[in-house]
């Protein structure tokens, strides 16, 4: 069975939200997947604004928040 799950980034002062999701079997493989994410995107993330900290929250369908992760270089 597949769950959707939503990473969502977060900054003191801005929230981006995940429309889409992703559907996985389980909030372990939504981890995966957004340890992946996190990997790809921190580079752009953290040169865009080095002084600001940014956070993806993973999301399930119902809204809430199953894991924060910091985004670092």
């Amino acid at each position: 069975m597949s769950e959707r799950f939503y990473f969502d980034l977060e900054s003191g002062e801005e929230t981006i939200r995940d429309d889409d999701g992703v559907e996985v079997g389980s909030l372990e493989e939504a981890m995966a997947e957004a340890r992946s994410v996190i990997a790809e995107m921190a580079d752009e993330v953290c040169a865009s604004d080095p002084d600001r900290s940014w956070s993806l929250v993973v999301r399930d369908a119902a809204g809430h928040a199953r894991r924060r992760l910091s985004i670092r270089r």
